[in-house]
């Protein structure tokens, strides 16, 4: 509900005011319905029940081809909603749900650079201790007499998609820090100064005489 919720929030935020059919259309560019579990005919349903809670405004415009369109727009309390799901999201891994970052991406550039830094690297260090306790959580399963043999291998498949997103995360990290995309605050052709590109994970060197 969350990588729903946000998408919707997002992309009306991103067109607003925007009518539904436009919505649907932008989402649907963006394959929603493959990797979201978004059925394209719940879109309406989802922007009516946001407005319903107070997170969307809708505008009726009234006009001579398309009487009575519906148009939303953010509310204050949807633009806090927004942002306390786009944090969530990118500060917490979840293993289970892969389509939570897939929106977070999607809207990863409304933050300021330095706390998308950030939360990669809380990402990076959650990963890790994931990576960490692997083989015990494995053994642990394979060791239960009670526990079916093919839930060893569903452990398997989850283990592989995070080693993966931790590769993938330490790389994006390196992108942004070196200066890739342009995030809120920042011009869309924002370099960084030459002395700010570090790797934050290497361990400082001793001089040398």
């Amino acid at each position: 509900m969350s990588t729903t919720r946000l998408l919707l929030l997002g992309v009306v935020r991103i067109f607003q005011p925007a009518y539904g059919y436009q919505l649907r259309r932008e989402l649907l560019t963006w394959n929603v319905q493959d990797w979201a579990n978004i059925n394209p005919g719940s879109i309406y349903t989802g922007l009516r029940t946001l407005a319903k809670h107070g997170y969307l405004q809708e505008i009726e415009q009234d006009g001579p081809h398309r009487p009575g369109r519906t148009s939303y727009k953010l509310t204050a309390d949807g633009e806090t909603e927004y942002f306390s799901l786009l944090r969530e999201i990118l500060w917490t891994v979840d293993g289970f749900h892969p389509d939570r970052m897939g929106a977070a991406l999607a809207f990863m550039w409304s933050l300021r650079r330095d706390e998308v830094l950030a939360a990669l690297e809380a990402r990076i260090v959650q990963l890790e201790q994931r990576q960490k306790a692997e083989p015990f959580s494995e053994r642990q399963i394979l060791e239960d007499p009670g526990t079916p043999n093919h839930v060893i291998e569903m452990f398997r498949i989850t283990t592989a998609r995070d080693n993966g997103e931790l590769d993938w995360t330490r790389s994006f990290h390196q992108r942004i820090q070196d200066g890739a995309y342009a995030f809120a605050g920042e011009p869309d052709d924002w370099t960084p100064a030459p002395d700010l590109i570090t790797h934050w994970d290497e361990t400082p060197k001793p001089p040398t005489d």
